[in-house]
């Protein structure tokens, strides 16, 4: 049976088993794991079986989910051991850590009597020559051959040329430097998470009686390094009057330790801690030294590792987006309807691959044509997920509920009983008969379509009720408009409206009749083009910042 392993932040570990079943975590007391954590969301995550295995899945949350490092951003299949990270929360699936890395707080260390270098230092130094203590010998001035240190560097450098996953590159890091700076307990930490903390991947233990304790880190030791970008030496922690109190170093008799922080040459991304126990000698400082060097390395490698997998990720999901983006394209109509003598075109224009906009052309019969366009609160596939749900509602219910308000409804419903509170649907269905010149219509909080007259007179098709969505049980009014010959009908969503220049002015409602005025003499399509042509000179801009479309109706005289 699958299990959690959970390590707050503040409050002790422990464990819940998943029992097959689905469960939710999130601060919120409904969830079926609460996470006492700050940085959680009310509802952040959601874990569900999936085959003989889990998947995990983000509910939106503001500062994300995290799985081995990476933020999801769909469902992600979790492996055993794999390391969920939720607000400050680290949970562990399928297996606890056998070794728990703290940041112990309450206590310092005296700076004077140990070493603390700058690592822009020690990168800075020439690498033809490190200082030795108490190895001076006549002539050199302090200083003696780095062919140690060059022949580590090149040998470290040629096994870290090839790519490989993140997580066995850092095991590999630290069996590198394990094999060059003997230790008994080492751990490789990396910053994670929103806030970000520092998180443990890679723990090397090489003597048998300190395989049972946990690692025990001072806090203050972490910030100097972190804060200071500084490499620190603790060459005998026993006369370090602050330190050698602490119940781990007792314990393990820890005598000497090291701390270097893992600088990418432009941001710090983690740090490396090692300590001596059973080991005869302490550190020196040209361990410390050596080990800036290969963290240097390694900082840099890990994130080189990281932007390749993000390529690989962003690569993956692109492909993925286009395909989505076809399969959506073929929810749309596929031409412009021939209803003579109405000359009918839509299109629209997606700020990202796929999108919450959607217009339709639906034969009711011979004489009626049934006209839609919608608009999913949000972008993206979220909203277009959504879009297609209701479209399929809205095939099956149209044919057997005749009245539009009844329809409008059923639809309310759906919407409602299918998504998250906060997500509405903006919809207008209007149903043309060419025998009479009437469309009868309701309009569920979209924006009012607009009718220009063979005058250039406009006036605007107001709505009728609430969005879809937003409340259980709304009734609906249907209302009808007759269109003369001449006239044009405008059915757009707020991306076009609401599109902004440079200057942040609005393209506006009034703008859209003066343009549609300009074009009306045009065919549908071409009116349907000069609009979106008109709305990216307004903005300047080639990518819209929502999506767009447009429904044009005119009769023919």
């Amino acid at each position: 049976m699958s299990e959690l392993f959970i390590h707050p932040k503040k409050d002790d570990p422990f464990s819940f088993e998943l029992q097959g079943r689905r469960i939710t975590l999130g601060r919120a007391s409904s969830n079926d794991l609460v996470l006492n954590d700050q940085f959680s969301s009310g509802c952040h995550a959601v874990i569900v079986p999936a085959g003989e295995g889990y998947v995990i899945q983000d509910l939106g949350s503001k500062n994300g989910t995290f799985v081995n490092g990476r933020r999801i951003t769909g469902e992600t299949a979790l492996a055993k051991g794999d390391e969920i990270l939720i607000g400050s929360t680290r949970i562990m699936f399928d297996r606890p850590d056998q070794t728990n890395v703290q940041i112990v707080e309450g206590t310092t260390f005296t700076h004077s009597s140990n070493t603390i270098i700058q690592v822009k230092d020690i990168l800075r130094k020439p690498p033809s020559a490190v200082i030795v203590k108490g190895r001076e010998e006549p002539g050199t001035d302090g200083f003696v051959p780095d062919q140690k240190f060059s022949g580590i560097l090149g040998e470290v450098s040629q096994a870290l040329i090839y790519h490989m996953p993140l997580d066995k590159l850092l095991d590999h890091i630290m069996d590198l430097i394990t094999q060059n700076i003997p230790m008994d307990r080492g751990v490789l930490m990396l910053k994670e998470g929103r806030p970000e903390q520092l998180v443990q991947k890679v723990v090397r233990i090489q003597s048998g009686p300190l395989r049972s304790q946990n690692i025990a880190v001072s806090g203050s030791i972490v910030r100097t390094a972190l804060e200071k970008n500084s490499a620190i030496l603790i060459s005998d922690i026993q006369s370090d009057e602050q330190l050698r109190g602490q119940l781990s170093v007792v314990q393990a008799q820890i005598h000497s330790a090291i701390c270097v922080p893992l600088w990418n040459n432009r941001e710090i991304i983690g740090l490396i801690y090692a300590d001596r126990a059973s080991l005869l000698g302490q550190f020196s400082e040209e361990d410390l030294r050596l080990l800036t060097l290969l963290a240097n390395l390694a900082a840099v490698k890990i994130e080189n590792a990281r932007l390749f997998e993000d390529a690989l990720e962003k690569s993956r999901m692109e492909r993925e987006l286009v395909l989505a983006a076809q399969i959506q394209k073929n929810f749309l109509p596929k031409g412009d309807p021939d209803f003579p003598p109405y000359d009918i075109s839509g299109g629209t224009r997606a700020c990202q691959y796929v999108g919450g906009d959607y217009y339709d052309f639906i034969p009711i019969s011979p004489s009626r044509l049934g006209i839609v366009i919608a608009d999913v609160s949000g972008v993206g596939v979220s909203a277009s997920l959504l879009m297609a749900s209701l479209r399929a509602s809205l095939h099956a219910e149209i044919a057997v509920t005749p009245d539009l308000a009844d329809l409008a409804a059923r639809l309310n419903d759906f919407v409602h009983g299918s998504s998250d509170s906060h997500i509405f649907v903006s919809f207008f269905i209007g149903r043309l008969d060419r025998d009479t010149g009437d469309i009868a219509y309701v309009n569920a909080g979209h924006n009012p379509p607009l009718v220009l007259d063979a005058k250039g007179g406009r006036r605007f098709l107001e709505s009728t009720g609430f969005c879809l969505g937003m409340f259980p049980a709304v009734t609906y009014e249907t209302k009808t408009v007759h269109l003369k010959p001449g006239e044009v009908l405008c059915l757009y969503t707020d991306g076009i409206v609401e599109s902004r220049n440079k200057a942040k002015d609005e393209f506006g409602d009034q703008r859209l009749a003066s343009e549609l005025k300009a074009e009306a003499s045009l065919p549908a399509r071409e009116i349907r083009d000069k609009l979106f042509d008109g709305v990216f000179a307004f903005t300047a801009c080639k990518e819209p910042g929502d999506d767009m479309t447009l429904v044009v109706v005119k009769r023919n005289a």
